[in-house]
């Protein structure tokens, strides 16, 4: 008895082995029927194991300089943010995915996006990937002067947040500090009450718990860090997929790590402005333009949708380094035919399709040769002959069939124009007095540890994350 149990445990490797060489064979064979461009992985991207521990894995073999170039590229649970355009380049704007769990389309053409998106019924979307992200819930779809009383508090939050920054030097914790003010946000909106803003280096016990609401916030701090999540599914708890139902379940308080803050200098004057573009200079013209006022109370919402400078601050940034890697649909039980290039292709049945952000946001085909480097001015035009004014500037719009930040058609991300007003708000809180530059290494000159910043800015890790993060966001300090 006891051999037959060691024997059965001994086959299952080589069982797993013949299993997904078989699988992948199978799989190689449907993807070669499109013609299509063929990238394998000898281990599927949502092998939950992998998806726990192969960034971590891929990531030591890349210190150590051991595997092979497509092992360290394509195996880090998601490559497609770290390799943005440069894949898309290599293998053509459409391209097959295949490994021994299934095959993907992955997809930086405007024209198939446009597509695939606009055919509902042809192309659903993989909740199997999207339901992690059901904890966010409900969010506020559309903004007026009513509602203008709640975005008013993220004011209270960013002072809280600007005061915090300007008592301790230098600012590491930019990442974890937002974290906080983001989660605070939130539970404003879902709860009708302001919480006091709380750095990471301060400590929980300063804030008295006066009711529940204060617990639920805390517990969507432990959410969006998804290990509460593995734990509840170690243990076989099943959960409601709305966010106030997980935070009632929760009843944790979110720690983050001790860290150090840099002040910001108020009125302070680039040194090098060709290595900043004036960014600060550009956007505090404009704030200080039509929010003369010191006192925030009496910033109007209508005054919001002018600061167009603020928000392609925002539509550049997710533009570069967007939170999701892709827009993923899957063709289901029926094959579907989709015209890629000048060819009508049928994409087989059970096919997932990936819609890549990270590649249509960058490719030069769309943005330039450019495409790389952080340009907000790009989303701002001026008509020929009109006056340079703020009045006279055109925003682009914030979606286009190259650009889709917050997705698109019925699709569309309900709190677009929640996320919209709220950072455009913050940025005009902290940056219509301060301005920041980067804290230099080393004996680094100001264009070297802006390179050097915006390098690590473009590194994503996803292992372990809801969303797409920085790898490493506390080598980066800002005075």
């Amino acid at each position: 008895m006891i051999a037959a149990v060691l024997l059965t445990l001994l086959a299952l490797p080589g069982l797993l082995i013949v299993w997904s060489a078989l699988s992948l064979y199978v799989n190689k064979v449907k993807a070669r029927t499109t013609g299509l461009p063929l990238l394998v992985r000898r281990v599927t991207p949502t092998n939950p194991l992998w998806m726990m521990f192969g960034s971590t894995i891929v990531l030591k073999c890349r210190a150590l300089n051991i595997g092979t170039k497509h092992f360290r590229r394509f195996y880090v649970f998601g490559w497609e943010a770290n390799e943005r355009h440069v894949v898309h380049q290599e293998l053509g704007p459409t391209f097959m995915l295949v490994s021994p769990g299934g095959n993907w389309l992955c997809v930086s053409d405007s024209s198939v996006f446009a597509d695939v998106i606009h055919r509902r019924t042809d192309f659903r979307r993989n909740m199997e990937q999207f339901a992690v992200l059901n904890v966010y819930g409900k969010n506020l779809s559309t903004t007026d002067d009513e509602e203008w009383q709640k975005h008013r508090k993220s004011l209270f939050q960013a002072g809280g947040m600007l005061k915090y920054w300007l008592e301790r030097q230098p600012i590491n914790t930019i990442a974890d500090d937002t974290k906080v003010f983001t989660l605070n946000v939130l539970a404003t909106a879902l709860f009708s009450k302001s919480y006091p803003f709380q750095g990471a280096t301060e400590s929980n016990a300063q804030i008295k718990i006066q009711d529940d609401s204060y617990q639920y916030r805390d517990s969507l701090g432990k959410i969006l860090l998804i290990n509460e999540e593995r734990e509840c599914m170690e243990r076989g708890a099943q959960k409601n997929q709305h966010l106030v139902a997980a935070l009632v379940r929760a009843c944790a308080g979110a720690k983050l790590e001790n860290s150090y803050l840099v002040h910001g200098k108020k009125n302070m004057m680039l040194s090098e402005e060709e290595i900043i573009s004036n960014v600060f200079e550009w956007i505090a013209e404009e704030i200080c333009h039509y929010l003369p006022e010191d006192d925030t109370t009496q910033w109007a919402y209508k005054t919001f949708p002018k600061l167009k400078r603020c928000l392609v601050v925002v539509m550049e940034s997710l533009r570069i380094n967007h939170p999701l890697g892709q827009l993923a649909k899957q063709t289901g039980n029926f094959s579907q035919l989709l015209k890629i290039g000048s060819r009508n292709i049928t994409i087989p049945s059970g096919t997932a399709i990936h819609l890549s952000l990270a590649a249509i946001h960058t490719h030069p085909r769309y943005w330039g040769e450019d495409s790389l480097k952080w340009i907000p001015d790009r989303f701002i035009s001026t008509p020929d002959g009109a006056d340079k004014s703020f009045e006279n500037e055109v925003l682009a719009s914030d979606t286009q069939q190259h650009f889709l930040p917050w997705a698109a058609g019925q699709r569309v991300c309900p709190g677009k124009k929640f996320s919209q007003v709220e950072l455009v708000a913050t940025l005009a809180f902290i940056f219509r007095d301060y301005t920041v530059h980067p804290q230099p290494q080393n004996g680094e000159s100001i264009e070297q540890a802006c390179n050097r910043i915006f390098k690590t800015s473009l590194e994503i890790e996803h292992e372990g994350k809801i969303l797409h993060e920085m790898r490493r966001p506390k080598t980066i300090a800002l005075i």
